[in-house]
């Protein structure tokens, strides 16, 4: 029994020593093949060149190089490129990194072997560009899928419906043409109340009754539904496609701000990286449709917020106003000096502030191909830009285990809550404090609970002239409106604006 033992032991030392070298053998395979995979940080910065950042992105790539420098030298590292090696080649040559949007060839169909061959060439071709960053999904794919419908349920279907009427009433009675005509405002009622199948069963009684068939059947909102279904699972069939060539690089979703967060997550299954665009300065002129119930600058943390919980574990990039709604005149949104203006510089700041705030680990920009490249706006924006690159190391730094407390002083408006919003990370030796109010009134506030190694220290309110010290892990300040503080124990962290925008 002993020497049976004895042999076990000796069997399993050999096993162990084999095992021990194997594992050496392969330690430095593995770790690079763990290097060569894409890696966030538990917030959800992506690592570029070894080293957590925040992605400042554009979707416009200049043809000037000299604006394309103006970019790169305000802080920007992510531009949007099509697949084109000149366009990768000459961005990378500025220092500047892209996102390739795949568009539909992503979408792949099960058993869609051109499709997939399609994809994989394009994934082939530009992997390994020492300029790509990330690949994108169709744009608002999901929300588009919904919206398909609305155009033709909302006006054309009710104008196709009425003319069909009144060309069956010249042989029909006036008792049925009534009856047809409540039909028609019976389903239009449904429509608007949501009631899709109650809605869509009387459309087809009364197509019936006409003697034709709805023109369009695939944009009846229950097939739409299907749709999206379906686009989810097709998405995410591209992205494990891509996936199986490429580890490397962040698999991006950007969405409509109008998506439930259950819809979002099918969508999202094959992503790294998902957010959604947010233009609320000035979202609507008074045209039916809106869909968002918050049109305050607010909308921007309040959709961050929603796309964290619809991608729990994943990157958040969130998709900013570059524009002004009367820069891009579409029908809904006529020229008009006031709701369709530009955001100031104040709002510029604030809703960049807002998402990172919520939850964003990177902030794009899009619609500043419709603007001039000497107006406020653009100078805001690269501002900004500017602005976060320079509070970066804090913006990706460490999180305090335990997080600091805000209080708000009542006011003359009688206010109650809507404390100021903290976040406060720690930079090597250095402490930053960044403090967003939301609310539509100033606020006087108080800081407490800041780590016991700050007593005493100073900080700089950035880009202003004022000082704390902290007392006691606290100090107490006043902000305004809808506006953003960043306090921090060295002024390191201020870039070099061309103009003062602070007091």
């Amino acid at each position: 029994m002993s020497g049976m033992r004895t042999g076990r032991q000796a069997s399993w030392a050999l096993k162990s020593a084999a095992l021990l070298f194997l594992c050496v053998w392969l330690w430095p395979l593995s770790a690079a093949a763990r290097a060569d995979r894409i890696r966030f940080t538990e917030d959800g910065f992506v690592y570029i060149d070894g080293r957590p950042r925040l992605v400042i992105g554009l979707y416009e790539n200049p043809e000037d190089d000299g604006v394309l420098k103006q970019v790169a030298d305000s802080g920007f590292n992510l531009v949007r490129a099509g697949p084109d090696r000149q366009a990768l080649d000459r961005l990378h040559k500025h220092g500047l990194y892209a996102w390739i949007p795949l568009g539909g060839t992503l979408a792949l169909r099960e058993g869609d072997d051109a499709g997939r061959a399609a994809l994989t060439d394009t994934v082939r071709r530009f992997k390994d560009d020492p300029a790509l960053l990330a690949w994108e999904a169709p744009d608002e794919a999901l929300w588009m899928t919904w919206f398909a419908s609305y155009q033709w349920l909302a006006f054309e279907m009710p104008e196709t419906l009425s003319g069909i009427i009144a060309k069956a009433a010249a042989n029909r009675s006036h008792e049925e043409v009534v009856r047809w005509q409540r039909m028609a405002e019976k389903a239009s009622d449904l429509l608007w109340r949501s009631m899709w199948k109650e809605a869509e069963a009387t459309l087809n009684t009364l197509w019936a009754e006409l003697g034709t068939t709805n023109p369009k059947p695939d944009l009846y909102v229950t097939r739409r539904i299907e749709a999206a279904r379906r686009l989810g699972d097709e998405l995410t069939r591209g992205w494990e496609a891509v996936w199986e060539l490429d580890q490397t690089h962040v698999m991006w979703q950007n969405h409509a701000p109008g998506n439930s967060i259950a819809d979002m997550r099918y969508q999202n299954r094959g992503v790294n990286a998902a957010g959604c665009d947010i233009y609320p300065i000035l979202f609507t002129t008074g045209e039916p449709g809106s869909i968002l119930q918050n049109l305050d600058m607010t909308s921007v943390g309040t959709f961050t917020e929603r796309n964290v919980a619809a991608a729990p574990g994943k990157a958040c990039w969130m998709v900013l106003q570059g524009f002004g709604y009367h820069d891009i005149q579409e029908p809904l949104f006529p020229k008009d000096p006031v709701h369709g203006r530009r955001p100031t510089y104040k709002e510029t700041r604030f809703m960049a502030y807002d998402a990172l705030l919520h939850g964003a680990d990177a902030i794009l920009y899009w619609g500043t191909s419709y603007i001039e490249k000497d107006s406020q706006l653009w100078r805001d924006i690269l501002s900004v830009a500017k602005e976060l690159r320079a509070l970066e190391p804090a913006i990706v730094g460490i999180k305090p285990p335990a997080a600091p407390a805000v209080v708000a002083e009542t006011n003359w408006a009688a206010f109650d809550g809507g404390d100021p919003k903290l976040t406060l990370r720690r930079a090597d030796d250095d402490w930053v404090l960044i403090a967003v109010n939301e609310a539509r009134v100033g606020v006087a506030f108080d800081v407490r609970g800041l780590p016991s190694e700050l007593n005493g220290r100073k900080l700089y309110r950035l880009y202003s002239g004022e000082e704390h010290v902290v007392d006691n892990g606290g100090f107490h300040d006043g902000i305004q409106q809808h506006d953003v503080h960043v306090y921090a124990t060295s002024r390191r962290f201020e870039a070099s604006l061309d103009y003062p925008y602070h007091a």
